[in-house]
């Protein structure tokens, strides 16, 4: 039995994939902030949030008219976000294989007043360190899914969730080595 927010959700995904722009508004207002969030957690980095987040929502608006179960609109969207940063995660790859630039490139500076923390910078090296299919699926743990919602999402088994999810964690220990002070 589905809950009312789901029903309510599903009526609204309707209504966008009918071209009703004020629905489509919608969706993107409900969702900015955990897609931001989800793609920070992908990217580990701050200038491409917001670049790339409306691509997920561009790409949401073009294609919902073929998404074929309204009710799965939420792990849909959240495959449509992973794969956006994945994409760009590629291109930056090969960027730095075929065009040479400065240091000054690589590490844009957070602004300031932004969270700056040894322990926060030692998680954040972590992070990098893993692939990003990890990185995907550890922010969807943060998020608070079930593994029967990532399974959906990432589609893949629930016990292949387990597995990476597992994998991820361990990879993770191997590369977080905050700084304590004694």
């Amino acid at each position: 039995m589905e809950s009312t927010a789901t029903t309510e959700l599903t009526a609204v995904v309707r209504r966008a994939q009918k071209g009703d722009e004020s629905a489509q508004k919608e969706l993107i207002t409900l969702y900015q902030h955990r897609v931001a969030g989800f793609v920070y957690a992908m990217t580990n980095r701050s200038d491409y949030v917001e670049d790339l987040s409306q691509q997920v929502f561009i790409k949401m608006v073009r294609a919902i008219d073929r998404l074929q179960a309204p009710a799965q609109f939420e792990s849909w969207l959240f495959r449509l976000a992973r794969n956006t940063c994945i994409d760009q995660l590629r291109r930056q790859k090969l960027r730095r294989i075929f065009l040479p630039f400065g240091e000054e490139h690589e590490n844009i500076p957070e602004p300031p007043g932004a969270v700056d923390s040894e322990e926060l910078d030692a998680l954040r090296h972590a992070l990098a360190q893993l692939r990003p299919q990890d990185r995907a699926l550890l922010a969807l743990v943060q998020e608070g899914r079930s593994h029967a919602e990532i399974s959906d999402i990432l589609n893949i088994s629930v016990a292949a969730v387990k597995a990476r999810l597992h994998r991820a964690r361990e990879h993770l220990r191997e590369h977080y080595q905050p700084q304590h002070e004694d």
